[in-house]
């Protein structure tokens, strides 16, 4: 199961919603569709590209499990505050 602490989240004009962590247990890839768990409330999300924060010599379709990474998301309600959610498969 993939998990992801969203550290951070911003708007990016003409991009989307992007928010960045290190992926926990599993990669994620682009077109991956995830929980955004918020309390008793879950979305379903998807990834639609990743960004590799450390370097550019990784594949730009998997986010690896433990590396720093953001992820441009669809599907993510307006005015959600991102920060501290988690993001999940299951």
């Amino acid at each position: 199961m993939a998990r992801m602490l969203i550290v951070d989240s911003f708007p990016v004009p003409r991009v989307g919603v992007v928010v960045t962590g290190r992926p926990e247990a599993a990669d994620i890839r682009v077109g991956d569709g995830l929980w955004l768990n918020q309390g008793e409330l879950r979305y379903h999300v998807f990834v639609r590209a990743i960004h590799h924060l450390c370097t550019r010599f990784i594949d730009s379709h998997v986010a690896l499990a433990g590396v720093n990474t953001s992820l441009v998301l669809d599907g993510v309600p307006e005015g959600t505050e991102l920060p501290g959610l988690w993001l999940s498969s299951e």
